[in-house]
């Protein structure tokens, strides 16, 4: 008989918008289920850290245990032994394991209960003494079985069951089941889904879930409202994952890695993270009574990018937006003349020696849409994300982000203040000698090496604090302030103006990268958010402000 061990909450949720055409609907599912990619994805064997656990399936959230078993060293393994299928059949864990003693009696055999289905168990023997396999089979009569999905649940080295034709769950006498070094909410599901080897699935409730997710994707210590809204953010992403069948394959609806959103299980929850799911909980981020595919990254250097510009497609709730109050880290990399030709090569574009680089193309908001290598033996054009990615191969990786100038380390000790232009015209640059006032007119903007920008467009400064405009008007041709830190001034340290069709080239046989933000730009900057709620927005204004025209549901 089953004994019902726990229960899944059910998780009803009806979304009621008074809209001109009715009313939009989302159901929650009840379980998410999570591909444990960490360590355990086609491996040949799965540590289970409990002792004491209980075996059974997972039908509509509810579990039922089917078998409790104890002992000082679990895991699940894919069987190497041969194995013979004794055709016998029982409805319990407990009738089988009498019949299995009763073949160990009369043959001496060592026989176990097989997990073949719900309420239906068979006897498989492994150990036939000193009689062959076909003999054993005979006397048994049964026949040996293939094992290319079989997967056997082991106490040290001690066969405590085989599973055939199901995906055992198990789950722990207390609130998690840990395997190794991690604990899980929920079950803990195996299956050999591909490649022969075996998977650990986390099936879970979705707002337990995300209890794993929110404190990993964003520092717990961060701003209440930031985290509500990282919470909102990683709900409505996870639903769209789950119906993009991204992991279908494999097993399950995410992965916990980068692929889709980090997840710790319940070793990486935190209070203020609990916290932020149960204050927004249900609660998705909609577009057009949608759940939107809510993606997020660490940090923009100034502003986000349109969808297109890093992807394919034109996704209208994922347009550029100016951040508002991110406090965005800097960086720098530096590449020789042959480390840049070598990367290059290896992604198949062999133009000789790199001589220089042109910035082809740079975004609204001044972040870097293409670039052209040119070499000794020819070029090569980079656009959207490769313009970031174009150096993985490095010992560090791609590029943190695409807001970035090249060779601007003859700005890097030049301090700058922008004040108001729309009231004065005049920005002032200081130099280490002197201050030098450059007066924006209709046509030029003078910088404090002397160099002559065009006014026509707005140009920006990679300064301490993220990307600056530098606001130009056509009408602002006169003006003199002599207070350098007047109203609206930003201070920093310039590194460069983004200057797009400019070419750099070689400083001492090097490229220097000088770049703002962590990420590929689209959607919710993490610091950003925090940022915002820093200055009072709430997590709903948040999200609108990354997500144009969404509703919160």
């Amino acid at each position: 008989m089953r004994k019902p061990f726990f229960k899944i909450f059910v998780l009803c949720l009806v979304f009621s918008i008074l809209a001109p055409f009715g009313v939009y609907a989302y159901d929650m599912p009840q379980t998410i289920r999570v591909g444990l990619e960490y360590k355990y994805k086609n491996v040949q064997s799965v540590p289970i850290s409990d002792e004491s656990i209980y075996v059974g399936l997972n039908y509509d959230g509810d579990f039922f245990d089917e078998a409790q078993v104890s002992g000082n060293g679990f895991s699940i393994s894919v069987p190497t032994e041969t194995i013979i299928d004794a055709n016998e059949f029982y409805q319990s864990y407990e009738k089988a394991v009498e019949a299995c003693e009763d073949i160990n009696d009369l043959w001496g055999y060592d026989a176990v209960p097989a997990y073949i289905d719900e309420e239906l168990w068979g006897i498989y023997v492994y150990d036939f003494g000193s009689d062959s396999a076909s003999y054993a089979a005979d006397t048994t009569s049964g026949n040996i079985v293939s094992s290319d999905k079989i997967m056997v649940l082991k106490n040290s080295q001690e066969v405590v069951m085989y599973f055939d034709g199901v995906n055992p769950q198990i789950h722990s006498d207390s609130e998690s089941t840990t395997l190794s070094d991690r604990s899980y909410r929920g079950v803990i599901e195996f299956g050999r889904y591909t490649g022969g080897g075996i998977t650990a699935v986390n099936v879970v409730g979705v707002e337990e879930y995300l209890y794993g997710v929110v404190p990993n994707e964003m520092p717990s210590t961060w701003e209440v409202e930031a985290l509500k809204a990282q919470a909102v953010a990683a709900r409505s992403y996870t639903l769209t994952r789950k119906d993009m069948n991204v992991h279908t394959a494999d097993g399950y609806d995410v992965c916990d890695g980068t692929n889709c959103q980090i997840y710790m299980g319940y070793s990486g929850e935190s209070e203020r993270g609990r916290e932020a799911v149960d204050g927004t909980e249900n609660i998705v981020a909609c577009y057009n009574g949608e759940p939107i595919n809510a993606v997020f990254f660490s940090s923009s250097g100034g502003s986000t990018d349109n969808s297109e510009n890093v992807w394919s497609d034109a996704v209208p709730y994922m347009r550029a937006v100016k951040e508002i109050n991110e406090n965005s880290p800097t960086w720098t990399r530096e590449f020789s003349q042959e480390e840049l030709s070598a990367l290059l090569a290896a992604k198949g574009k062999n133009i000789g020696t790199v001589e220089s680089i042109t910035v082809s193309a740079i975004g609204e908001y001044g972040r870097i849409q293409e670039l052209t290598f040119n070499g000794t033996s020819g070029s090569a054009v980079l656009s959207k994300e490769e313009t970031r990615t174009f150096c993985s191969g490095s010992s560090e990786g791609s590029l943190l982000s695409r807001m970035y100038t090249i060779n601007s380390n003859e700005y890097q000790e030049v301090s700058a203040q922008a004040v108001n232009v729309e009231e004065t015209g005049t920005i002032f640059v200081s130099t280490p000698d002197d201050t030098v006032e450059a007066n924006i007119g209709e046509s030029s903007v003078m910088s404090g090496d002397g160099s002559i920008f065009s006014a026509e467009s707005p140009y920006y400064a990679i300064t301490s604090d993220g990307i600056e405009e530098l606001e130009t008007s056509e009408n602002n041709t006169e003006g003199n302030t002599q207070n350098t830190g007047g109203n609206g001034s930003s201070q920093g340290n310039i590194t460069n103006y983004t200057r797009p069709g400019e070419t750099v080239y070689p400083i001492n046989g090097k490229f220097i990268f000088y770049g703002a933000g962590n990420g590929h730009g689209v959607g919710m900057s993490q610091y950003g958010a925090n940022g915002m709620a820093e200055l009072g927005y709430t997590y709903d204004e948040i999200l609108k402000h990354y997500y144009t025209g969404i509703t919160i549901e």
